[in-house]
């Protein structure tokens, strides 16, 4: 979904045809999951932990929702008293409702590309969570949908963010030789053909931005400093925490 043809105020483009492509290919996503090589079961424990300290009911906005496994688990006993959705891909979205019809609120569902979504949204919500998907945006739209953000985030509230990271110093070429090299191993168990689909995804699509950068881009928003609440390992995904 392109959202310069649904926004005509704005020339700049969404996410590419090539990411929609790739999320499309939800085999190899739920492969990802599965192996847990993208660090969600961290993640959602870490979210669920965060949540179950809210002791007031909150509102929870799902950015580029896919199926909700992740967010639907860490709601799972949480005061959560509405529940909204958002992702471009209706397989997900159907998904998605399955996953969240245990909680005990109103969930919604809308089915559009994220950047759509904030663009329009007037809304604010007491919780927001964005994973995996912020990187994929350049670096204009990076800094315009961190000002949505701030805008849709409400007094008290929180918005949550998991995206790969560069290191310092670190080049586009050198992070993406580094996620390379460390697909041995890790991937071992996908088919060939995932790992080269993944691996091509990786090449095309990624477009990571340093923890510092990260970090800076939402101060310019307007959110207070940052807090980064878990980074993998093998330094590759951080887990960040934004408030107003």
């Amino acid at each position: 979904m392109d959202a310069a043809n649904l926004n005509p105020g704005t020339s700049l483009p969404a996410m590419s045809e090539a990411v929609h492509l790739f999320f499309s290919q939800w085999e190899i996503y739920r492969l990802c999951i599965e192996h847990n090589t993208l660090c969600h079961r961290e993640v959602g424990a870490i979210l669920r932990q965060e949540l179950a300290g809210r002791t007031s009911p909150f509102s929870f906005l799902d950015l580029a929702c896919g199926d909700a496994e992740l967010t639907a688990g860490a709601l799972r006993g949480s005061l959560v008293a509405r529940y909204t959705g958002v992702d471009f891909a209706r397989p997900a979205v159907e998904l998605a409702r399955e996953k969240t019809s245990h909680l005990p609120c109103p969930c919604e569902f809308h089915e559009v590309d994220l950047t759509d979504f904030l663009r329009s949204n007037a809304e604010s919500f007491d919780v927001l969570y964005l994973g995996l998907s912020h990187h994929h945006l350049e670096c204009a739209i990076k800094r315009e949908m961190m000002a949505h953000l701030r805008r849709a985030t409400a007094p008290g509230g929180a918005f949550y963010m998991f995206e790969p990271c560069l290191q310092p110093g670190e080049s586009l070429d050198e992070y993406l030789e580094r996620w390379e090299g460390s697909m041995d191993g890790l991937y071992d168990p996908f088919p060939a053909d995932a790992r080269s689909a993944l691996l091509e995804h990786v090449r095309s699509c990624e477009r990571p931005e340093t923890r510092e950068e990260y970090l800076a881009s939402a101060a310019s928003a307007g959110f207070g400093p940052g807090e980064i609440l878990f980074t993998d390992p093998d330094n590759f995904f951080s887990l960040f925490r934004f408030c107003p």
